[in-house]
């Protein structure tokens, strides 16, 4: 899988994100709020992926946060909804509020996103909402007062390095049972590794 890719904003549309790679030019799918959040023309950037392979197709799939490609790959796995789907929902309605709806099974609140009807949206709340609420359970119960960067910063930072997020996890709550959980976002990740090491 192409975890993440690196390289220079060549051109952008609301749905695709071309990036240019030492001369190789990637056309990335991508969501309305991550194409809002977009840097300009020619500057550098690395964006989180997810590779779509069928026989007659490959496709990539690009996302600016850890949390936004989590709950792609999530809602892929929900039956009926695909990959195209699942970026659209994501661009009508934020992480936060997608993922508060589903634990809540609120139903009523997912089916006003285009392209969810109320069946689609219980199967979404049957398939995921144990997955989103053991994730929100591992977040809601850490310190966030000492920082000033999200938990999103870190996954991204440490996930395109291979890591996975129950590493990650386990060594945030360690650092923040030492009330090590702190500073800049270098300082914790040199942290996060050397517990994870």
């Amino acid at each position: 899988m192409i975890d993440s890719i690196t390289g220079i904003i060549q051109r952008k549309e609301p749905t695709n994100l071309f990036i240019d790679m030492n001369g190789l030019v990637f056309n990335i799918s991508i969501c309305l709020r991550d194409y809002e959040q977009l840097p300009g023309l020619n500057q550098e950037i690395t964006i989180l992926t997810y590779l779509n392979v069928r026989e007659d197709l490959m496709e990539l799939y690009g996302f600016l946060e850890y949390e936004r490609r989590r709950l792609f790959i999530q809602l892929i796995g929900v039956s009926g909804i695909g990959p195209r789907t699942a970026i659209n929902l994501l661009s009508n309605i934020s992480v936060a509020s997608f993922k508060d709806n589903i634990v809540a099974e609120d139903v009523k609140s997912l089916s006003l996103i285009p392209g969810i009807g109320p069946k689609t949206a219980k199967r979404i709340i049957l398939d995921i909402r144990e997955k989103i609420t053991k994730d929100k359970a591992t977040t809601d119960n850490l310190d966030t007062s000492n920082i000033n960067f999200t938990y999103d910063d870190i996954y991204t930072a440490l996930s395109s390095l291979g890591y996975r997020k129950n590493q990650i996890d386990k060594a945030i709550k360690q650092l923040t049972k030492e009330n090590s959980f702190e500073g800049n976002i270098e300082d914790v990740i040199k942290s996060i590794l050397s517990i994870i090491r």
